[in-house]
């Protein structure tokens, strides 16, 4: 080879293209500009494949043009020679030393210079060569030229890989090896807006109900498992059109064309049945049971966030309603706009004292004689008039405001005895009030109802809880009352 430029013009050309580095079209660039300075014809950059036996080129120029990229086997190749550290140099002949090459026999390659690409610790990434159908005399400028370009390179690759890493930690869940939250919502922006094979985009919230209960009973680490065998058996029975990927700590995402809200149902109805059987983990069956919301929006129309939203709803008013499979309908996202406004309201009639309590009477029917009350919590609305409690209860319960509106009922029912008592008056027999189960939870009960019952005895007054509530924790709340 003798160079077509003075040895300045050589690396102000090598510069020039080595600035380019980080940018998309780099190595495309770098391998034409390579293959022009130095005057070959070929040029290639390639890894090696997970398999070490095959080299996968990343970039490949030839015959005056950037080349469709190609995997071709390493063994029977001047590749498979090249050293971990130093150049491998075949100045003429190399289709003689290699005549196994059918590539080389093809192009008529005559001379060939192989560079490892290395990462900064001397780990082999891959090689870069280039290769002429004519004998090279290779100066030492033109070694020097690939060296530093191999270096280049390497840093390149290098920088590819962390970045690819960086970003399966960042998008991929490690427990089920599904893509994340992150990446569904990334996923969810980038959907062609114009999918003509379907008309719509479907979304399906897959929801595990009573994992953490799991969780509880057996650990994390069986729930792990658990998880990842759902993710599993979703992965393998779901069709290959279907994006999956782990939305939150016990619910699954699925994406999928669709042409109708019936196609998006019967897919969902395909992942309830995958339900039908146990999952088998820690040497015990596990039968789970799913809540499903799904939602579907016009391809063209794809608003992500909005699609979530819509499924969440779903998802919410499916498992409202007792478990099950919910398709999104406008009614029920005003449903929920509603149901915030009116929770919105109670809050501040809680706290800010716009609750009464009613006292119903109660009669003993063999004498007629009034022997108790029952404290009934009643709200007055000044827009609404009076709001049904079987509207607000439900609603405090759901929140999390029953042990907040418990202590407020039960203060309230005391301050009320106390005062009847100051004016003379004595209720017959007992005020019933009604005590909450999140209330049984709260270790701060006895201590709450004893400041608040202060001056009254205990006969005054009985608290009341169902059977169904004191079950769902019997030894706490047996403790509580007694």
């Amino acid at each position: 080879m003798q160079a077509r430029f003075s040895t300045e013009e050589i690396f102000r050309q090598l510069a020039d293209v080595l600035t380019q580095s980080g940018y998309p079209d780099f190595l495309p660039t770098l391998v034409q500009r390579l293959a022009e300075i130095l005057d070959v014809e070929y040029c290639l950059i390639a890894e090696a494949t997970a398999s070490s036996t095959e080299a996968r080129t990343i970039a490949l120029w030839g015959q005056g043009q950037l080349l469709d990229n190609i995997t071709y086997p390493l063994k029977g190749t001047p590749c498979e020679t090249v050293p971990e550290r130093e150049p491998c140099v075949y100045e003429q002949g190399v289709c003689q030393v290699f005549p196994d090459d059918l590539m080389l026999v093809d192009l008529k390659v005559e001379s060939y210079l192989g560079m490892p690409i290395l990462t900064t610790n001397g780990q082999k990434l891959g090689i870069l060569s280039i290769m002429a159908t004519k004998p090279l005399q290779m100066p030492e400028i033109g070694r020097e030229v690939l060296r530093i370009a191999a270096a280049q390179v390497g840093a390149e690759l290098e920088r590819t890989q962390s970045e690819s890493f960086i970003r399966k930690l960042t998008y991929r869940d490690n427990v089920t090896q599904l893509p994340n939250r992150a990446h569904l919502l990334e996923k969810l922006q980038n959907w062609p807006k114009a999918d003509v094979s379907k008309a719509a985009l479907g979304l399906a919230l897959i929801d595990i109900s009573r994992f953490k209960e799991l969780n509880d009973l057996f650990s994390f680490k069986v729930g792990d498992e658990l998880l990842a065998a759902v993710a599993g058996r979703l992965r393998q029975d779901l069709p290959e059109s279907c994006y999956l990927a782990r939305y939150s700590a016990d619910q699954f995402a699925l994406l999928s064309p669709v042409y109708s809200v019936r196609e998006l149902e019967q897919l969902c109805r395909q992942v309830q049945k995958l339900f039908m059987w146990p999952f088998h983990c820690a040497g015990k069956d596990f039968a789970l049971h799913v809540n499903l919301g799904c939602a579907l929006v016009a391809s063209d129309e794809l608003n992500g966030p909005e699609l979530l939203r819509f499924a969440s709803i779903a998802l919410a008013e499916a498992k409202s309603s007792g478990g099950g499979l919910k398709v999104f309908e406008p009614s029920m996202s005003q449903a929920l706009s509603q149901r915030q406004i009116v929770l919105e309201r109670f809050m501040l009639a809680l706290r800010s004292g716009k609750l009464s309590l009613h006292y119903q009477p109660q009669i003993d029917l063999a004498s007629c004689q009034l022997s108790g009350a029952e404290a009934l919590c009643r709200w007055y609305d000044e827009e609404w008039g009076w709001v049904r409690p079987d509207t607000f209860i439900p609603l405090a319960e759901e929140r999390g405001l029953m042990p907040e509106l418990g202590n407020w009922v039960m203060q309230t029912a005391c301050r009320q005895l106390n005062l009847w008592q100051q004016r003379g008056y004595r209720l017959p027999g007992r005020l019933s009030v009604n005590v909450s189960a999140r209330q049984l939870d709260n270790e701060q009960l006895v201590s709450d109802f004893a400041t608040c019952s202060s001056g009254i005895t205990p006969t005054q007054i009985e608290l009341e809880v169902t059977e169904s509530l004191i079950m769902q924790n019997a030894e706490r709340s047996l403790r509580q009352m007694a």
